[in-house]
């Protein structure tokens, strides 16, 4: 079957292809032309455009990707199959087969896409997935007991993002069973597992912490200067109607100059 529809770019950002020849694996890579069926293309600007929009980090440059459309059998097949080697931001570098060190980021992807899609194949799938996360349609947006891939993300999840030591082992046992309702309950979250909102909730909240944890180890490596340039910055974007602007700015500015904050930040 011939897929004529393609796309270069997903929710605004250029998608690159970074596998040899072509370009090393783990950089930007080089421009690319991704064919791909019109409607599940339409799904990936969706989910891609909420990934960006939960994990709020500034300049967005870069998707790379191990391909869409391939002549081969299954989803890639039928043109409604994605492999996501990364994402390049300007303060991040998310590279798939860095999940050992990245593992709560990593989930916070996983977690989105599986928002949006009902196959996702991760790192501890199996070895021909470390280096990218397969999404396609083979199945229903939702958790499956019976679904390792599903049940392997949510006790990896559980363990990394919720501090509940759980087997990562895919197999829902009892263990799993308990621990995803002491999930639930910590997220205040009421309702089964396996019913469909209680499913995107609980994704979204964990996107929600694997996010937030990151944006707190970047502004841990920024100096005051910057953070306060970004706090103005939001400011600018978000309240330029708000009547009370100019004195949210000046009191920000009184703040960040007192002399006491001034010498904690030489001190810092």
């Amino acid at each position: 079957m011939a897929i004529t529809n393609f796309f270069r770019e997903l929710a605004g950002i250029p998608v690159h292809y970074a596998r040899p020849p072509l370009a090393p694996y783990g950089t930007k890579g080089v421009e690319y032309k991704f064919f791909i069926e019109k409607d599940f293309e339409q799904k990936l600007h969706n989910s891609f455009t909420e990934l960006f929009v939960r994990a709020d980090l500034e300049d967005p440059q870069v998707i790379t990707s191990a391909g869409a459309y391939v002549n081969k059998s299954g989803y890639h097949g039928l043109g409604r199959a994605f492999d996501l080697d990364g994402i390049f931001w300007k303060d991040k570098i998310f590279i798939a087969n860095n999940y050992p060190a990245d593992s709560h980021f990593y989930l916070g992807v996983e977690a989105v896409l599986r928002k949006h899609f009902g196959t996702v194949l991760n790192y501890n799938y199996n070895v021909a997935h470390h280096d990218h996360l397969h999404i396609d349609e083979g199945g229903v947006i939702g958790f499956n007991s019976a679904s390792r891939s599903a049940t392997l993300f949510v006790q990896d999840a559980l363990s990394k993002l919720l501090d509940i030591p759980t087997a990562v082992d895919g197999v829902y046992g009892s263990q799993t069973e308990r621990n995803i309702k002491q999930g639930l309950e910590q997220l205040n979250i009421t309702g089964l597992i396996t019913t469909a909102q209680v499913w995107l909730d609980f994704l979204t909240h964990l996107a929600d912490l694997a996010f937030a944890k990151e944006r707190e180890k970047i502004n841990l490596k920024r100096s005051p200067s910057e953070l306060l340039a970004n706090l103005l910055d939001l400011v600018d974007l978000h309240l330029q109607t708000h009547p009370k602007k100019k004195d949210i700015e000046s009191a920000i500015n009184v703040f960040a100059n007192h002399p006491d904050i001034k010498k904690g930040w030489e001190v810092s």
